[in-house]
């Protein structure tokens, strides 16, 4: 099928888009939005959407929202001003009014939609000042005309904008996502390309007309060709004059209903189209006055992020003059919202498609891009008789009062930690929060949705505790999904490091009981012979079938070395046990002691490279049992004896020695939720320890952490790629959370040197066989990551 597309705005490009998707042949005459230009990949900026009012040069009301309640009280007289005081009630009863309005509409649509935005007002009895001061002033900004026609606007028509961009509120609007510059339209026209489509530029269409044979196009100069069918994405007057004589009635009557109104607009730096007072500043600047009359200004430095510059770049739309320093001058129509394009927009499904001409535009919403785009797509799927997939406008989100509070003390302390990498929170409903650091030492960027306000309340009240158990009750998830949690990790180890960050610590937990909660939680796990059987157990004896299902088909739970970025799992894990033989100098006539043989992967490689004889101890019943019917299977029985011992110690972990005191003393999601009663020692507590309670002495030390930051990475694979088999076994969502939480967390702590994975060898004195080459010394700081940057080309040592 051929199809042209007539219009080169985001609802053509976009229906173009969805129909070069199902291999139409396409010609293009040159929420959704967010999550088409995420899928191009186009490059958006967060900006404000503050507004302020100033009436007659600042010496009526003035009043704005950009800087909280500095700007809402510019006018200082406004403190104690009943009229004021009053439209600020009236703002938030007005909240309550529209969705009571739009429920009763929504639930009833007998109920006829064609009264006016000044029939609402009035019959809801709101004051002169809130009309003046608030109401009029935002349409006007929005659709550029005077109170008069504000009023005449259909009731249902703006209000359900406002309730759809959440502009109920007066502070907490949410951040606007804006393209840099065009590059959503180079991107769009770069896929489309990709994808076989024919672009034409410079090729006006003079008229569109259908017969039997299907759509003809006759363009300007002189070009015609004959499609299959027409999307016409212009706006509604320039779709019937294509149409010319050959429009049908319905086509006349429906998009005649959809007038626009024209305004000049200047781009410039005169900031007399600004508030009087500076404190009241903000992205949307409406000046009025008490006649009605007025013009909004928009400040480009903080709407595109353009930074600080001299003189403000400023855009005003129908100013009484032409401001002083103009720099460029356009003419812009926008839709006017009334209730004849009300009814005529429910209506568009009637001339759809009717001969083989479908119509979309941003007329057909509110007039912005994101209703080009819902119109695009829309079209093309009535196109291709597919079902249309728009997603809802999500809903702003409320928070509590403590919520509030809590996402206040949050998103500060962010402000004032984040000196390296960024970090946007990216609320439910459009609330967007950005935290970017000056700082070069870490460009990872992360965007971490919010789906429940709780979120900030879990972190203000347990912080790392309380990310943690937001991610695992899915009140927070990560635009990159594979790599999202993980780099949060390394941009928080990235700004804990720098010195700028050090006396600021993390986070101390906002109340003492929550604090003292979890110490008391974390003592009642500590190590008794009991505990600690009953520790371990939690988290070993879950189910063999689990572990399975992510680790290879050794069943080894440690960490593997590897040779290579994509080398197999199982491939590395065999070269880390034949190390662990090579350096323990293994013969056929040793006895093996292994305390913690975990599934027996070490037990049947040793004795079927050496074999020597074995003895290994567990506390896990169901490792034993594994490891048992593993040893028989290979035939080595005589060789090996498998027992449960209630004595264990592991060393292999460490934590660096410089935080090991506040690890030991405080408790962090790993012994909350993996390994409870757990303690990463530092590695000069582990040589100190052997020095005091034994003749033993170090003879090799070999730090192999970074190899465990790519076992966990195999690992997290292979948990997610089994989640149906996971929860066939009975664990629940939360749980298949806990653990990918739990690979990222150590994943980043490897990467970063947070953490380490020591291989040790102690020997008696005077053994001298067991010394190699006592000149290949390497020593490395602790977390100074240059020291391993090729993990597969050998590891520092220390012989």
């Amino acid at each position: 099928m051929k199809v042209a597309v007539i219009g080169a705005g985001i609802n053509g490009l976009v229906a173009a888009y969805e129909l070069a998707k199902s291999g139409v042949k396409v010609v293009e005459t040159y929420s959704n939005l967010i999550e088409f230009f995420e899928l191009l990949g186009v490059d958006m900026n967060i900006s404000d959407m503050s507004f302020s009012v100033s009436l007659d040069q600042g010496r009526g009301c003035e009043w704005g929202t950009r800087n909280g309640f500095s700007s809402l009280f510019a006018q200082k007289k406004n403190v104690l001003n009943p009229y004021f005081w009053q439209m600020i009630r009236e703002i938030i009863r007005f909240k309550q009014d529209v969705i009571s309005y739009l429920e009763e509409l929504d639930n009833n649509p007998d109920i006829d939609r064609n009264e006016t935005l000044g029939q609402f007002i009035k019959s809801h009895g709101y004051s002169e000042l809130f009309q003046k001061a608030y109401l009029v002033p935002i349409c006007a900004s929005i659709w550029s005309c005077s109170s008069e026609r504000v009023m005449g606007f259909s009731a249902y028509y703006i209000l359900s904008f406002f309730h759809d961009q959440h502009l109920l509120q007066l502070f907490g609007l949410p951040q606007l996502l804006t393209v840099r510059w065009q590059s959503h339209i180079d991107k769009v026209k770069e896929e489309l390309e990709k994808r076989g489509c024919q672009i034409r530029t410079n090729c006006e269409v003079n008229s569109v007309t259908t017969n039997e044979e299907g759509c003809t196009i006759d363009c300007i100069d002189g070009a015609t060709d004959v499609y299959d069918g027409c999307i016409i994405a212009v706006r509604a007057p320039d779709s019937l004059r294509m149409l010319g004589k050959e429009a049908t009635f319905d086509e006349t009557r429906i998009l005649g209903a959809f007038q626009y109104v024209y305004s000049d607009v200047f781009l410039h730096h005169d900031k007399t189209f600004l508030p009087r007072n500076p404190t009241t500043w903000c992205a949307c600047n409406f000046l009025g006055t008490t006649n009605n009359r007025g013009c909004a200004t928009y400040w480009l430095n903080i709407i595109q992020n353009l930074g600080d510059s001299k003189l403000p770049y400023l855009v005003t739309l129908d100013p009484p003059h032409t401001p002083e320093h103009t720099l460029l001058k356009w003419t812009t129509s926008h839709p006017v919202p009334s209730v004849a394009a009300s009814k005529a927009s429910c209506e568009l499904y009637q001339i759809q498609g009717k001969r083989g001409i479908w119509f979309c535009g941003a007329y057909q919403g509110y007039g912005f891009h994101e209703d080009g785009l819902k119109a695009g797509v829309a079209a093309a799927d009535g196109m291709l008789r597919r079902n249309c997939c728009i997603l809802d406008n999500p809903k702003h989100m409320v928070p509590t009062w403590p919520e509030t509070g809590a996402r206040l003390l949050v998103t500060r302390f962010l402000k004032s930690f984040i000196q390296t990498g960024c970090i946007i929170l990216l609320e439910e409903g459009g609330t967007i929060f950005t935290f970017q650091g000056t700082e070069k030492k870490c460009s990872l960027k992360v965007s971490l949705r919010v789906h429940n306000t709780q979120f900030y309340w879990k972190v203000a009240t347990r912080a790392g505790l309380g990310i943690a158990d937001a991610f695992i009750h899915g009140d927070i998830s990560f635009v990159n999904k594979n790599e999202g949690l993980l780099n949060l990790f390394m941009i928080y180890v990235a700004n804990r490091d720098l010195k700028a960050s050090v006396k600021r610590g993390w986070w101390t937990p906002l109340l003492d009981l929550s604090s003292a909660k979890y110490f008391i939680g974390h003592v009642s796990n500590q190590n008794t012979l009991t505990q600690a059987r009953r520790n371990i157990s939690r988290h070993y004896d879950m189910s063999n079938e689990l572990f399975s299902l992510f680790l290879d088909e050794t069943m080894t739970y440690s960490c593997a070395i590897f040779k290579s970025e994509d080398e197999d799992l199982k491939d590395a894990q065999l070269r880390k046990i034949s190390v662990l033989i090579k350096k323990a100098k293994i013969s056929k006539k040793h006895h093996i002691l292994e305390i913690g043989f975990g599934w027996g992967s070490f037990a049947v490689e040793v004795v079927k490279q050496t074999g020597c004889k074995y003895t290994g101890i567990t506390l896990s019943e169901q490792q034993l049992a594994y490891a048992q019917l593993k040893v028989e299977q290979a035939g080595l029985q005589r060789n090996s004896l498998l027992a449960v011992s209630l004595h264990w110690q592991k060393m292999g972990f460490s934590s660096a020695d410089e935080r090991y005191d506040s690890h030991r003393q405080s408790t962090d999601f790993m012994r909350e939720y993996i390994f409870p009663g757990g303690c990463l020692p530092a590695l000069s507590r582990i040589i100190s320890g052997m020095a005091a309670a034994s003749r033993l002495c170090v003879v090799h030390v070999e730090e192999i952490g970074i190899h465990y930051y790519q076992t966990l990475r195999c690992w997290r694979n292979n948990f997610l790629k089994n989640k149906r088999q996971i929860r066939g076994l009975g664990f629940d969502d939360k749980f298949i959370r806990t653990w990918e939480y739990y690979f990222d967390y150590c994943a980043a702590g490897f990467k970063t040197r947070t953490f380490g994975d020591y291989q040790i060898v102690f020997s008696r004195p005077g053994n001298v066989a067991t010394f190699g080459d006592p000149y290949n010394i390497v020593f490395s700081r602790s977390g100074n990551v240059e020291a391993f940057d090729d993990p597969y080309n050998g590891v520092p040592s220390a012989y």
